[in-house]
């Protein structure tokens, strides 16, 4: 039992230091994070040309910093915030042609919670 517990202890330290620590989904439930690193993506589809999406929410930043970019069909930037140090309130929306939108998360050492909604109007 005190092996597995060393081992789980091991396993636990080496995923802290190389792309940290992570209890949730970004864009279904509240992300608590612990010293992040990487680049997440999602996507979402538009059906009819003229519908927006994207998402809403706000993060909390004790430490790091994190950056979010909704790129559109094509892939050029529509909207974007950084989320430095404190806390945040955020609102990403792009409307446009069919297709499918990315939203990009971008962690670097972040610590703090992650919470976004998607966002659909017509």
């Amino acid at each position: 039992m005190r092996l597995l517990l060393v081992a789980l202890a091991l396993v636990l330290t080496l995923m802290y230091f190389t792309f940290g620590l992570r209890a949730g989904y970004v864009t279904l439930t509240p992300t608590y994070m612990l010293n992040a690193t990487g680049t997440n993506r999602y996507s979402y589809q538009i059906y009819d040309s003229g519908q927006t999406v994207g998402v809403q929410g706000r993060c909390t930043v004790r430490s790091g910093a994190v950056t979010l970019r909704l790129l559109d069909a094509k892939g050029a930037q529509v909207a974007g915030q950084a989320c430095p140090k404190g806390e945040w309130a955020l609102k990403l929306l792009a409307a446009g042609e069919i297709g499918k939108y990315t939203l990009e998360v971008d962690l670097d050492k972040f610590t703090g919670v992650l919470d976004l909604t998607e966002t659909r109007q017509d």
